[in-house]
């Protein structure tokens, strides 16, 4: 059994063994950037017209981290971002991170009662935002909220007069000490996606970020010559860790976009010569079906990173291929893990099957989700992980913290996967909670769906269970179509590639999934449209 897996007590974060990263804290790297290359392009956002090399990003964040110690903030307090990828975006996150602060990013996708639930959950102390985005007013709703946030002081607008522009020439007049940052406290308060019910705050590291943000770039052979962009947003860890920082500590280009469209997508890689990209698989498949693709010379791309359980190896391999981008490789992770667990090489053989080997100084088991006992390889389970990069902890939640993360610092993921003779992990079931156990045996959606995107008229695949008299559970498939299909052609499909008791027993057509902000279908939805018969039934 894996010490302390079974009888969980508290919050634990996993025993450095050993520096993962040559920075010890981001304002470190970001100060060593700028000494070492102060004119190299460091932050690009196109679309805006934004652009900063190494030495004004370091000397606008220096700025903003004593413009907010000048105003009585200290070390500790939580700073909350609501805004796009622009470029004050990592202007706000080093400065934070200079300071000594929290940064709290919030989900550009939230309305007013998720708005309330993170201010005041986080208990943040000062707020940079954008005035809208998308039609969103967040101006106009945190105005709205402000009576019932006492403990938020300033809001700070990027674009007003008196607001985020003001507090950097505030502080460009100032010469004060920065304070000396502890890279083992809290660097950031990141929230889950929230599928079901309200998100939960990860607390996550200095050390654990840069180690997670280092381990992965060397990975992909991340260099000083590189343009990373992404079809993910900053709000999300794999933004502001894997990409910002990835590329801060290799010395490489951040190309950030305010949102995601194949188009506008191309015309970045083309025009920046982008050479590595990062999203997640619905992403990728919309580009990878977008007519303009051939309309754009994409030969710039080298590598890339497609994480997400509903990473299919046929869809990577046609993307390698077709775009070209012939160091993309799946990986693996989650928020509560500073982002990813593990990565291959970009030149690994198996990238496009497997998510590779854990990150450096990560440890990594497989176990049965009953009893907590280590599984052999090849043997599906819950993926469990100890290392510096797991999360401090759920902020003021210790009872969601000590149901996720052992004693001894093990963080159990939810997620199913097994590992391969040799070493590499593949992600192959989805959610542990999204397992269908029909007649006893175990079935794993991904499996199904992936073999469902086989089919050519299939786009979309979404598999959950749904309650059954006598099986318990049956097998269930939400199918967006891109030509027509009937449910005896598809249960047949099946039928010829998977045992029989994983064949869909019902099919559904679904004109549009419901998503979560970071790309991945949302089946709890799905699965309560189909119960109360609000679902397509395909004849």
């Amino acid at each position: 059994m894996i010490s302390g897996f079974v009888e969980v007590a508290g919050s634990a974060a996993g025993t450095v063994t050993g520096e993962l990263s040559p920075f010890a804290t981001p304002g470190a790297a970001l100060a060593a950037q700028a000494a070492r290359r102060p004119a190299a392009p460091a932050l690009a956002f196109p679309q805006s017209g934004g652009r900063l090399s190494f030495a004004r990003w370091h000397k606008q964040a220096v700025a903003l981290a004593r413009a907010l110690l000048a105003r009585g903030y200290e070390p500790g307090d939580h700073i909350a971002l609501l805004a796009e990828n622009r470029l004050e975006w990592p202007v706000v996150q080093l400065g934070v991170a200079l300071m000594g602060g929290v940064l709290v990013p919030l989900n550009t996708h939230s309305r007013r009662e998720d708005l309330a639930y993170v201010l005041a959950q986080s208990d943040g102390r000062a707020l940079f935002l954008s005035e809208s985005f998308r039609n969103n007013p967040y101006l106009e709703t945190v105005e709205a909220l402000r009576p019932d946030l006492p403990l938020l002081r300033d809001r700070f607008v990027f674009g007003e007069a008196a607001g985020f522009a003001a507090l950097i020439e505030d502080g460009l007049a100032r010469s004060d000490r920065l304070p000396e940052v502890n890279p083992d406290r809290p660097a950031a308060l990141i929230y889950t996606s929230g599928t079901t019910g309200f998100p939960k705050g990860a607390l996550l590291s200095h050390r654990g970020m840069l180690g997670n943000a280092w381990g992965t770039a060397a990975r992909l052979g991340v260099t000083a010559e590189d343009r990373w962009t992404s079809m993910i947003p900053l709000f999300h860890c794999a933004g502001c860790i894997m990409n910002l920082l990835g590329c801060l500590q290799s010395g490489a280009c951040y190309v950030g976009l305010p949102a995601f469209t194949p188009e506008v997508l191309f015309r970045t890689i083309e025009a920046e010569r982008c050479s590595l990209l990062s999203g997640v698989p619905t992403s990728y498949l919309a580009m990878l079906e977008s007519p303009a693709r051939g309309n754009h010379d994409l030969s710039s791309l080298r590598a890339g990173t497609c994480g997400g359980a509903e990473a299919n190896p046929e869809v990577l391999a046609r993307c390698a291929r077709e775009f070209p981008i012939p160091g993309l490789a799946q990986v693996y992770g989650q928020t509560e893990a500073s982002t990813l667990i593990s990565c291959p090489d970009s030149d690994d053989p198996q990238r496009l099957v497997t998510a590779g080997t854990p990150l450096p100084g990560v440890e990594i088991e497989v176990a049965d989700p009953r009893d907590g006992r280590p599984l052999g390889r090849e043997r599906v389970g819950e993926i469990v992980l100890r290392g510096p990069i797991t999360m401090l902890g759920y902020y003021k939640q210790p009872r969601e913290t000590a149901a996720a993360m052992t004693a001894d610092g093990w963080l159990k993921t939810g997620d199913l996967g097994y590992r391969t003779e040799d070493g590499r992990l593949v992600i192959a079931g989805g959610r542990l909670r999204d397992m269908i156990i029909r007649g006893g045996e175990n079935i794993y959606p991904v499996e199904v769906e992936n073999t469902l995107l086989g089919h050519p008229a299939v786009a979309q695949a979404a598999v959950f269970g749904m309650s059954d008299a006598y099986y318990g559970e049956i097998v269930a498939a939400a199918l967006g179509l891109k030509a027509p299909a009937t449910a005896e052609e598809l249960a047949g499909f099946c039928a010829a590639r998977v045992a029989g008791f994983k064949v869909p027993a019902r099919f559904f057509r679904v004109a549009e999934f419901p998503m979560t902000p970071s790309g991945k279908i949302r089946k709890r939805p799905l699965q309560e449209a189909a119960r109360q018969g609000r679902l397509e039934a395909l004849p």
